[in-house]
């Protein structure tokens, strides 16, 4: 999941050489950056399953 989310990411961004923001669009950036993360019970639980591919 987490690999099909690079690539995704990759293939979206591969034109982009300069992404440009106005202050408040920075500013919201660098606050979702400095954001703690917050806890997902259920994404931690999927993630702890052993993988049907095991």
């Amino acid at each position: 999941m987490l690999e099909h989310g690079l690539i995704a990411a990759q293939n979206a961004l591969t034109n982009r050489k300069v992404f440009a923001l106005d202050d408040e669009q920075w500013q919201a950036f660098q606050n979702a950056l400095d954001a703690p993360t917050a806890e997902k019970p259920r994404l931690r639980r999927l993630l702890n399953e052993p993988s049907v591919f095991e």
